[in-house]
């Protein structure tokens, strides 16, 4: 009997000794999120080629972002681990991140220490109250120096699909930083895309969504997807 107990007190102590472990391990690494818009100036050529190449603010051809937000309703995280196997982490309720903010972070989850495989980001950007999914706010300059207000508002529902690197992850904090291209939305176009448009009210504004400016809202929302991209790194 006094035989058994030890080895039942053993046992429960092994027990107790791996369960502790893995709490530990499991919340020694956190990963935050963090949206950033870049190259906010791109140019607006008659010629397709020429368009969406990197400009100097105020330059007249151009498009100019002044203000960017995105309103993100769920991140879903799923990875390769090694020695774990599949992982699918899910991150709620991020609504209107300010993306010309820099290095802004928003939402964390906890991870173990190891090596991750296969990383991939689904992002859902949703309507809130008062926000749609993306809404883009800047000037176009006409070729010859006119300057037009445009307020581009993806009003429907996306899911984004990013991949980062193969990543080995040690204690410390985690960010999985995603860019905004933004002259990556006009590569392709040209000037007359922005030029034979619908006006709005006394300034002339240059309204796109589903409803108003059709054409030019499809080839923008198109080109969405292409203009981001995450990298997953140490902070």
């Amino acid at each position: 009997m006094k035989k058994l107990y030890q080895i039942t007190c053993a046992m429960l102590v092994v027990v107790l000794f791996m369960a502790c472990t893995k709490k530990e391990t499991a919340t020694d690494t956190k990963l935050s999120y963090s949206f950033s818009a870049s190259n906010l100036n791109a140019s607006l050529s008659s010629n397709a080629s020429a368009s969406g190449a990197v400009v100097a603010p105020g330059t007249n051809g151009s498009i100019n972002w002044s203000t960017a937000s995105v309103n993100v309703a769920k991140i879903e995280f799923s990875a390769i681990k090694s020695g774990s196997g599949a992982i699918n982490l899910e991150t709620k309720n991020l609504y209107l991140v300010n993306a010309l903010k820099p290095d802004s972070l928003a939402g964390t989850v906890a991870l173990a220490s190891g090596v991750y495989e296969n990383n991939q980001f689904n992002l859902t950007l949703a309507s809130s109250l008062t926000n749609p999914p993306l809404l883009l706010t800047g000037t176009y300059i006409e070729a010859s120096g006119t300057k037009i207000p445009v307020r581009f508002e993806m009003n429907q529902a996306q899911v984004v699909k990013l991949e980062a690197k193969r990543v080995e992850v040690t204690a410390g904090t985690y960010v999985a930083k995603v860019t905004v291209q933004l002259n990556a939305l006009v590569t392709g176009l040209t000037a007359s895309d922005f030029g034979q448009t619908t006006r709005t009210g006394s300034n002339n504004m240059i309204i796109i969504s589903s409803t108003i400016n059709r054409a030019l809202y499809e080839k923008l929302v198109t080109r969405f997807t292409s203009t981001l991209s995450v990298d997953f790194s140490k902070k």
